[in-house]
């Protein structure tokens, strides 16, 4: 059962009373806190920031040594709209003193703070009370933090009030993940239509998650020449459902910086970022940068380059560039691979893969209409091409490695069932209707197969046009004459690089691909034809380190060495 939030902040707050050292206690009280935490309110997405990362994030948005001014010269004002346990608030008031802020106008005037739990608000309270003591002053934060909703509240005072009007220099936090798939966190049918009339019906999508909402609430909240700084899951760095809300938050503020952690900063499983947004000082605001500061790891190591800053290099930048159907023009994935070790050099390249083909996938219902019709294959068929006449070889993404389909040589798990040559009654699907039977009559063609949620890009050719490729795979129709240059594309050094930059996040880690129909039409095509020939060639072969090669060359890729080192070492070639 759930305890009150109330009486285990207030017990957090009375078992640090004598712990040492005492500049210990106020972030303590806040780890506590959340130890003690109800199990659902984890699942809810409420994670609290380490003392650690909260104090080397805070720094890039309040540099050592730098006074906070608002406006008229008034002592700047920090917002933290889902404090918790006042994590983020405690190192800036930290950074604050440092930059010779007097302690009684941090905590007084300068520190803001929501939160929808009342616990959380009465810790964050505490701790920053306890701040001020060790300091000399006997001060609260006044009426600068209260329980509501930074997302929806409307109230007429506090700090939702302020936020409403663009009045903080710096907002920081580490929102609630809340993803719209499955779990708790799913809004109900009220919340999401009270989202959608606050930040508009392309903002909130069906699988847009919270965080992303709170990073557009926290951009539109600052002042001109405020910062942001917001951690959210890497996922909204590439999620087509948070692409309006990038695009959103791009438009108050233009993207400055990335951080990204490369190891997991909390105790759930989720790999996380930050995004730092700053709004112009002049009326309008600044439009998004292409020289984005990037930094990794939990010491927040900044990336280095000549001019402090780290450039996108071509590969990546024609992933950020390309407009893809149905979303918007900000993406922000291109800039953290460079933390995650994919290296981004400098192509050439000449139109994109979709002028050769159309690319086309299939859903939930094209899945389901297979369910009930698959089955093993008898025992005296061992190849994918003497599967009988009315069944098509099923198959899946876990079959498709670069070049090469496994059908009958891996084992393969369909509705909680394992086959090792499954084939599809084409007859059945055909007669259970619908958008299944339309969608497996369609693939009955020659085709590329595309895999997803791989390390590289990874494709195989179906030139007799039998396969059914499961969902989720991409599968390309084109020219037959042209299915394994199209392979080669795909799985191409380059290929992979772009496919990172276009999706990196929104697969189970940064370093996975997770291809969709608008992705694979995007990948940029070869300069030369010459070279693409030969790279395909290498691949029906086999042959891994020719096909490198040839591919690099087909790209004019400059100083291709390390580009290939990293394919190689990712690849699952045979």
């Amino acid at each position: 059962m759930a305890r009150d939030p109330l009486s285990v902040a207030a017990a957090a707050v009375r078992a640090v009373a004598d712990v040492q050292p005492e500049s210990a206690r106020p972030a303590l009280i806040g780890q506590l806190y959340e130890a003690e935490l109800a199990p659902e309110a984890r699942s809810a997405g409420a994670h609290y920031t380490p003392v650690d990362v909260a104090e080397r994030l805070v720094a890039l948005v309040i540099p050592e040594g730098e006074l906070l001014m608002g406006a008229g010269g008034a002592p700047g004002t920090v917002w933290d709209p889902a404090c918790g346990g006042g994590a983020f608030l405690l190192a800036a008031a930290d950074a604050l003193l440092r930059a010779g802020h007097p302690p009684d106008v941090i905590v007084g005037d300068m520190l803001w703070g929501t939160d929808m739990d009342p616990g959380a608000i009465a810790v964050t309270d505490a701790a920053l009370r306890m701040w001020g003591n060790l300091h000399g002053v006997d001060i609260g934060p006044k009426s600068h933090l209260a329980v509501g909703d930074a997302l929806l509240d409307r109230s007429d005072e506090g700090p939702l009030a302020r936020a409403r009007d663009g009045g903080f220099d710096v907002v920081i936090g580490n929102p609630p993940f809340q993803g719209q798939m499955v779990g708790s966190s799913i809004r109900s049918g009220e919340t999401a239509t009270d989202l959608r009339r606050r930040f508009g019906p392309d903002v909130v999508r069906p699988y847009t998650d919270t965080s992303a909402l709170f990073l557009v609430a926290g951009a539109e909240a600052l002042a001109p020449g405020g910062r942001l700084l917001m951690i959210l899951p890497t996922s909204v760095l590439a999620a087509r459902d948070a692409s309006a809300a990038r695009d959103a938050a791009v438009t108050a503020a233009g993207l400055t910086g990335l951080w990204v952690a490369t190891e997991l900063v909390f105790d759930a499983f989720v790999q996380v970022c930050a995004v730092v947004l700053e709004r112009s000082a002049k009326a309008a605001p600044r439009p998004q940068q292409p020289a984005v500061r990037r930094w990794r790891g939990r010491s927040v190591e900044l990336l280095p380059s000549a001019d402090g800053h780290t450039l996108i290099g071509t590969i990546a930048a024609t992933a950020a560039t390309e407009d893809l159907p149905g979303e918007a023009a900000s993406r922000w994935a291109p800039y953290a691979l460079a933390a995650v070790g994919v290296p981004d050099p400098t192509i050439r390249w000449s139109g994109r893969l979709g002028s050769l083909g159309t690319a086309r996938a299939g859903f939930r219902d094209e899945y389901y209409g297979l369910v009930g019709h698959v089955s093993e294959a008898p025992e005296d068929v061992v190849d994918i091409d003497e599967v009988p006449a009315g069944y098509a070889p099923l198959v899946t993404s876990g079959l498709i490695d670069p070049g090469r389909c496994w059908w009958g040589e891996r084992t393969v798990v369909f509705a909680r069932a394992r086959y090792q040559r499954p084939v599809v009654d084409r007859a059945g699907v055909a007669d259970g209707g619908g958008r299944a039977a339309s969608w497996a009559a369609g693939l009955a063609v020659p085709k590329v197969v595309v895999a997803t949620q791989t390390r590289v890009g990874e494709a195989a050719v179906d030139l007799a046009g039998t396969w059914l490729a499961s969902t989720p795979t991409v599968a390309v129709i084109a020219d037959p004459a042209r299915l394994w240059e199209i392979a080669a594309v795909v799985c191409s050094p380059v290929g992979s690089v772009v496919a990172l930059a276009l999706t990196a996040g929104s697969a189970r880690s940064l370093v996975a691909i997770r291809h969709r129909v608008s992705s694979v039409s995007a990948l940029p095509l070869p300069i030369d034809r010459d070279a693409w020939l030969a790279g395909s060639d290498a691949l029906q072969r086999g042959d891994q380190s020719s096909f490198a090669e040839a591919m690099a060359a087909a790209y004019a890729v400059e100083a291709p060495g390390e580009l290939e080192a990293w394919w190689t070492a990712a690849a699952p070639w045979p």
